[in-house]
């Protein structure tokens, strides 16, 4: 529970807009590619946030109490490590 309310309250960064390189649909779409073979559900909610190195989507699935979580990089395409987070 502290995981999730720390997510809800606690920002690095302010969501930035889009840039233009990737869609929010494009970045779910790389995310559950990443997802896909953790047995995690494949669909996500992409939003934009600003990192140091530009634009970093932050996609997350969101179930009862935890849900996995990808990073992807809007300049390459590339998606981080599929994390889990919650209480599962």
């Amino acid at each position: 529970m502290l995981a999730f309310l720390d997510r809800l309250f606690t920002r690095s960064a302010a969501p930035a807009p889009a840039t233009g390189h990737l869609t929010p649909e494009q970045a779910a779409a790389i995310a559950a590619r990443a997802a896909a073979g953790t047995g995690a559900p494949t669909t996500g909610t992409a939003v934009p946030n600003r990192a140091d190195t530009g634009i970093v989507w932050d996609v997350c699935e969101v179930a009862y109490g935890s849900g996995w979580r990808v990073r992807v990089d809007d300049a390459t395409g590339a998606p981080g490590p599929v994390g889990r987070w919650g209480v599962r």
